[in-house]
């Protein structure tokens, strides 16, 4: 295969999102979700909380015998029952009757009110302690009702969420103790190259350090999945065929770096013909116009460009999209915020600019700045970026103070 396929950045990640098929899912304990895409429905088999409880230490009462109560007529009440939490009461309050209540402790029957310690007297201890209250209190007044929270049959999480912290307590408090979530993709992050070294190696002349690599491992396990094959190859299309092959055997998802281009030196353009099901792409987007991508022996196979800033940018743009949808996740990008725009930024009309931007407030409002010089093979400015910009593919150019979209990659401080 030797032809070259054009296309623009939308058929690109429709091509891409189309071929992505979600891993099946597997079950985890609960406490091992938190990141994790759900995969299922999670319902609630009973009410939050699941009865009628204290917010407030104080008396349980009934809010008819207050009715009367003031400063200079207080209103005197016999306690009959202590409950601390976990203890639900063996009995009913009757007429002028209180319960000494702890926090989170179920109401006695016939008491509809609470009134806090410090809102009232207390006289006496054990069968002969009495509660002096000298104000009114309403019906429900610091009591957390039975479903308040969550009612029982509601679906409180659709499949393809991602699992927050706080999620897990919900959870928890439902008694799942199992949940079917999406597993962890093995991904191989090969790149190519005679002139790399690897970071503890000295420089020579022609010669740098492999930056691409550990910045592509550090994203796709961000992205939640993880990197179970990693080398530097050679610039030798046999031992990049290879390399690619033996990756496809284990990994779910093959990520390569250069050698895409029209070089006369560019293995992954070589061994991407061996390989079935995998075409040569020129996509209409600034940075990262070559690429290569197919579902060899149904696995995701991506050929990214070289230079950093198209590693970069088309990892955000095609490929952790692909990854989330191979977990299953709803949300594929990352958040998108509209923004005003500080300079000046031209594009063609046909190609999609992703523009490394910082990002900053004013009046509320979200002002993006070019990050220095877009240049593809500049590796500041994405270290500076706090987001990609996106210039649309009908655009000439954005003009000052126009709005525009960008995808966020970290919020800039207020």
């Amino acid at each position: 295969m030797s032809l070259v396929r054009a296309l623009s950045y939308a058929e690109a990640r429709a091509t891409v999102l189309d071929a992505v098929r979600p891993l099946p899912p597997v079950s985890v304990p609960f406490t091992a979700a938190v990141g994790r895409a759900l995969r299922q429905a999670v319902v609630s088999s009973h009410e939050l909380p699941p009865f009628r409880n204290s917010a407030m230490d104080g008396y349980a009462v009934r809010a008819a015998d207050l009715e009367q109560a003031s400063a200079g007529s207080p209103v005197t009440l016999h306690v009959v029952e202590v409950l601390p939490a976990g203890t639900p009461s063996q009995r009913s309050l009757s007429l002028g009757q209180a319960a000494r209540i702890m926090t989170g402790a179920m109401l006695p029957a016939g008491a509809d009110t609470v009134v806090p310690f410090e809102d009232c007297e207390r006289s006496g201890t054990g069968p002969g302690e009495r509660c002096i209250v000298r104000r009114p209190s309403p019906v429900a007044e610091h009591v957390r009702d039975a479903g308040a929270d969550v009612r029982e049959g509601t679906i409180v999480f659709e499949p393809g969420r991602e699992l927050s912290p706080h999620d897990l307590a919900v959870i928890a408090s439902l008694g799942h103790a199992n949940l079917d979530v999406s597993p962890v993709p093995r991904v191989a992050v090969l790149s190519t190259g005679d002139e790399l070294l690897d970071v503890d190696q000295p420089l020579r002349p022609g010669a740098i350090r492999d930056s691409n690599r550990p910045m592509l491992a550090q994203l796709v396990t961000a992205a939640g999945g993880t990197v179970h094959v990693e080398q530097r190859l050679p610039d030798d299309t046999g031992a990049v065929a290879h390399a690619i092959r033996e990756a496809l055997g284990s990994c779910d998802v093959v990520l390569t770096i250069g050698g895409v281009s029209a070089g006369d030196h560019d293995p992954v353009k070589g061994a991407a013909t061996t390989l079935p099901d995998v075409e040569l792409w020129r996509v209409a987007m600034r940075p990262g116009r070559p690429q290569a991508f197919g579902t060899p022996s149904g696995r995701l196979f991506f050929g990214l460009p070289g230079n950093p800033a198209s590693v970069a940018c088309v990892f955000e743009a095609l490929v952790r999209p692909a990854l989330r949808a191979l977990l299953g996740y709803t949300q594929l990008d990352r958040p998108r915020v509209p923004v005003h725009v500080a300079e000046p930024i031209e594009s063609r009309a046909g190609r999609t600019d992703f523009v490394r931007a910082t990002l900053e407030w004013r009046d509320g409002e979200l002002w993006a700045t070019p990050a220095g010089a877009q240049l593809s093979g500049h590796l500041r400015p994405q270290s500076l970026a706090h987001a990609l910009l996106v210039v649309p593919e009908a655009a000439e150019r954005l003009a000052v103070s126009e709005r525009a979209e960008a995808l966020v990659l970290r919020m800039p401080a207020r």
